[in-house]
C-alpha cells in the first residue's frame, strides 16, 4: 500500500480527524473518504479506508442516505477477494449482534455474484453461512431466484433448487411458474412445479398461474393437480378467502342482465367499480373472481377503480394486459382509451390527473358536455383540466383510425378485392395499426376457405394461390396464428402446380419461423383454436399461447398439425420425382452428387430432423412405386435414365429413417423384388383394363 496510507493518511486526509468526537460515526464522512480513496488509489485505497473503519468499529449505521452506498461499495470491491469478504461478513455479524444493525442486501449481493460467476459451490457455502442471520426475506429471495431461473444451465439449476430447498421461503409458485411458462420453458417449469408441490408451495389467490395450468391441463390432460391448482382453474378461490360465492354474485348482480349478454355493462359497472376499489381485497383475486363469473368486458368506472390502485403507468398497463390475458376487455369508451394511451406512453402526470379528475368517466363520451367543460376550464384558467381534455384527443383519434382501417379491410375482403385488401394490410402494418381478430377471421373466410385442396379440379389459378400465400406470409409477420390446414392447402397447391422450389421454401420457412424465435418473441407461441386440444372451458375459442419448447412431436404442436398429413408427406416425396422427370434427368445432381429425384425425400428428412413425425411406411411404399414407374417398360418415365439403384437407396437411407437406427429402404435384393412385384401388378392391371 502507498506510504501515505501507512502513516495514518489516506489520499492526503489525516485519519486522526476521524477520531474526534462524532466523526467516527459519521457515515457521510466515511463515504466521502471512501470515494476519494477509490478514485485515486483503486482497491488499495478502499482497503485502507476499510482497515481504518474496521479497526475503530465505530460506524454501525446500516441504513440511510450515506450508509447504504458506503456498505455497498465496500462489498462490491471485495466480492472476488475471499479473505477480505470474510472480514466484511464478520464485521456485518458484529454490527448485527452488537447493535442490531443489518448490513443492507448482504445475502442477495454475495449469493447473486457467485451465481453470476458460475461459482455454485461458493454460492452454497455463503448461503449456508448468511441465511440464518441475513435472511433477505421471501420477496428479495424470490426476486433473486427469478433473476437466474430462466438460465437452463444444469449446474445453475441444481444450485437454485438447493437454495430453495434449504430455505423456509416456500411461497414462490406464483412467481416462478408463470415466469418460466412465459419464457417458453415449460419443461423446466414442470420440474420446478414438481419441487414446489413437494414443499406445499401452491398457487395462492392469483391469476398469474392460470395460463400455465390451462396449458398443462389441455396439452397434458393426464397430469394430476393439487386442490389449490384446481381452484385456480375453476375460479373457486373465494372459498379460500372465507367468502361465499353468492356474495360476489351479489356485488356483480346485473352483469349479465344488461343488453342480454352484450359487452355494454354501464349499469353493473357501478357495482363492479366498488368490487375493484375494495382495499381489503387483493386486485389479483378481484380480477380472477370477475373472470370466473364469465365477465368479458368492464366499464370505465371499473377501470378507474383498478387504475387508482396502481402507482405508475407501467403498473396500470400491466393490469390492462392482465385483463386481456383472461379475455376481459376494457371497452372503447373515451375514458378507457385515454387511460390506456397515457399508460402506454408513460405520461404519469396526465394519467394521475385523469384518474383523479372530478369529471365522471362516462361524461368523456359526451362530446358537447366535454367541449363545454373545456371552454369553462379555459375561461377559469384551470389549465390542468384544459390540458387534460386536449391531451385525450390523440387516443380517441388513434382508436378511430384503427377501427376505420379494419372496417375498410373487411369491406374489401367481402367485396372480393383481395389485392386491394392486401395493400391495405401492408399500409396498416407500416403505420403500426393492429389487425383486429375480426379482420383476421375475414381473411380466413374470404381468402383461405374458398381455396381448393385440388387446384386442377377447381378453378384455382396460380394468381389466386400466390395471393393466398402473400396473405399467410403477412399474417406470419404479424405473428398471428394460422390454422395448419391452410398451410396444407397452400403446399398441395404449390406441389400440383409443379413449383417444388416454393414447396421447399414454405416448409423451411415454417420450420424456421416456429423454431428460431420469429413466432415466439416472448417465449410463447400463438396457436389458433382450430389447432388446439379440445376444451369445454371458457375461452376455448380464443387464441391459445403455448411455450416455445413444446416438442414438435406433440400431437398439437403447430408444426405437427401442418405436416402430420400422410397424404402431404407422400405427395412431397412424389413431387421430387416429378421434378426430375420434367428435367429429363433423374441423375442430375443439385450439389454434392445428390440426386434430383430425391429432393422430396431430402425435404422430408429435414422435417424429420426438426422433430416432425413421418409416416415412414407410407413414404416407403410411395418411393418403391415411383422407382417402379421409372423401370416400367413403355413408360415415359422409363426414358429417363435411372441412376444406380444402390446409389438411390443409399441416399434415401441417409436422408430418412436414421432416427430408428436403420434406413428407410430395405436391402437391395429385397427392394428389387418389391419393384418387380409392383411392375407386374401394374402390368396386370393394364391388361385387365
Amino acid at each position: 500500500m502507498r506510504q501515505a496510507a501507512s502513516e495514518g493518511h489516506i489520499c492526503g486526509v489525516d485519519l486522526s480527524l476521524i477520531d474526534t468526537i462524532d466523526n467516527d460515526t459519521d457515515a457521510s464522512l466515511w463515504l466521502g473518504l471512501l470515494n476519494v480513496a477509490k478514485r485515486e488509489q483503486g482497491k488499495d485505497g478502499v482497503l485502507a479506508v476499510w482497515n481504518a473503519l474496521q479497526s475503530r468499529k465505530a460506524l454501525r449505521a446500516a441504513d440511510g442516505e450515506d450508509a447504504e452506498p458506503l456498505w455497498t461499495m465496500i462489498l462490491e470491491v471485495f466480492m472476488d477477494d475471499e479473505s477480505q469478504l470474510q472480514r466484511v461478513v464478520s464485521y456485518a455479524e458484529w454490527m448485527l449482534e452488537a447493535h442490531s444493525a443489518r448490513w443492507p442486501s448482504l445475502y442477495p449481493t454475495i449469493v447473486s455474484q457467485c451465481l453470476r460467476n458460475g461459482q455454485y459451490r461458493r454460492a452454497m457455502r455463503w448461503h449456508m453461512r448468511l441465511m440464518p442471520n441475513f435472511d433477505p426475506g421471501p420477496e428479495a429471495f424470490g426476486t433473486m431466484l427469478c433473476r437466474f431461473i430462466t438460465n437452463t444451465e444444469a449446474g445453475l439449476q441444481q444450485t437454485l433448487k438447493s437454495l430453495y430447498v434449504s430455505t423456509c421461503h416456500h411461497s414462490l409458485y406464483d412467481d416462478v411458474v408463470p415466469l418460466l411458462y412465459e419464457s417458453g420453458l415449460s419443461q423446466l417449469c414442470a420440474e420446478w412445479r414438481g419441487l414446489f408441490l413437494l414443499f406445499g408451495d401452491v398457487p395462492n389467490h392469483t391469476v398469474k398461474s392460470e395460463p400455465y395450468l390451462r396449458f398443462l391441463t389441455r396439452y397434458y390432460p393426464g397430469t394430476p393437480l393439487k386442490l389449490e391448482e384446481q381452484l385456480v382453474l375453476e375460479g373457486s378461490l373465494p372459498v379460500r378467502w372465507g367468502m361465499q360465492r353468492e356474495s360476489l354474485l351479489d356485488v356483480m348482480d346485473g352483469t349479465h342482465e344488461v343488453d342480454h349478454g352484450s359487452t355494454g355493462r354501464r349499469y353493473s359497472d357501478t357495482l363492479g367499480a366498488r368490487w375493484f376499489a375494495s382495499s381489503w381485497l387483493p386486485l389479483d383475486f378481484a380480477i380472477h373472481a370477475v373472470h370466473a363469473l364469465g365477465v368479458r368486458q368492464i366499464g370505465p368506472l371499473s377501470l378507474q377503480s383498478i387504475a387508482l390502485r396502481e402507482p405508475t403507468p407501467d403498473a396500470v398497463m400491466g393490469r390492462i394486459e392482465q385483463l386481456h390475458k383472461v379475455n376481459i376487455g376494457i371497452g372503447h369508451s373515451t375514458y378507457a382509451l385515454a387511460v390506456r394511451h397515457f399508460a402506454e406512453t408513460a405520461q404519469h402526470e396526465l394519467l394521475h390527473e385523469l384518474l383523479h379528475t372530478d369529471i365522471h368517466p362516462e361524461v368523456f363520451d359526451d362530446l358537447a358536455t366535454l367541449e363545454s367543460i373545456r371552454d369553462e376550464a379555459l375561461h377559469a384558467e384551470n389549465m390542468r383540466t384544459y390540458h387534460l381534455l386536449l391531451a385525450i384527443q390523440p387516443a380517441v383519434t388513434q382508436e378511430s383510425i384503427d377501427t376505420t382501417s379494419n372496417l375498410l379491410l373487411q369491406q374489401s375482403l367481402q367485396q372480393g378485392q383481395a389485392r386491394h385488401a392486401l395493400a391495405l394490410m401492408r399500409d396498416m402494418r407500416s403505420m403500426d395499426i393492429d389487425l383486429s381478430a375480426t379482420s383476421i377471421e375475414h381473411i380466413y373466410s374470404n381468402i383461405m376457405e374458398p381455396l381448393s385442396w385440388n387446384p386442377h379440379i377447381a378453378s384455382v389459378t396460380w394468381e389466386i394461390l400466390r395471393t393466398a400465400i402473400d396473405y399467410l406470409n403477412h399474417l406470419m409477420l404479424l405473428r398471428a396464428p394460422v390454422p395448419g390446414r391452410y398451410w396444407q392447402k397452400v403446399l398441395f397447391g404449390l406441389g400440383k402446380f409443379g413449383r417444388f422450389d416454393d414447396v421447399e421454401g414454405v416448409c423451411i420457412g415454417l420450420l424456421d419461423a416456429y423454431q428460431n424465435g420469429h413466432m415466439v418473441p416472448g417465449g410463447l407461441l400463438g396457436v389458433h383454436p382450430a389447432d388446439a386440444p379440445p376444451s369445454n372451458g371458457i375461452g376455448s375459442r380464443r387464441t391459445l399461447h403455448i411455450p416455445a419448447d413444446l416438442p414438435v412431436t406433440h400431437g398439437y404442436h403447430p408444426l405437427h398439425k401442418i405436416f402430420e398429413n400422410r397424404k402431404l408427406q407422400v405427395a412431397i416425396a412424389r413431387w421430387g420425382f416429378k421434378r426430375s422427370v420434367s428435367q429429363e434427368s433423374a441423375s442430375t445432381s443439385v450439389g454434392d452428387d445428390k440426386l434430383v429425384i430425391l429432393r422430396g425425400v431430402r425435404l422430408l428428412g429435414q422435417l424429420q430432423k426438426r422433430g416432425v413425425l413421418l409416416q415412414e411406411s407410407a413414404i416407403r411404399r410411395e418411393v418403391i412405386r415411383l422407382l417402379a414407374q421409372f423401370l416400367r417398360p413403355q413408360s415415359k418415365k422409363a426414358a429417363v435414365r435411372l441412376p444406380d439403384l444402390a446409389t438411390v437407396t443409399k441416399q434415401i437411407n441417409e436422408a430418412l429413417g436414421q432416427s430408428k437406427g436403420q434406413g428407410l429402404m430395405p436391402e437391395i435384393s429385397v427392394l428389387e423384388g418389391l419393384i418387380v412385384d409392383d411392375v407386374h401388378r401394374r402390368r396386370g392391371r393394364t391388361h385387365r383394363d
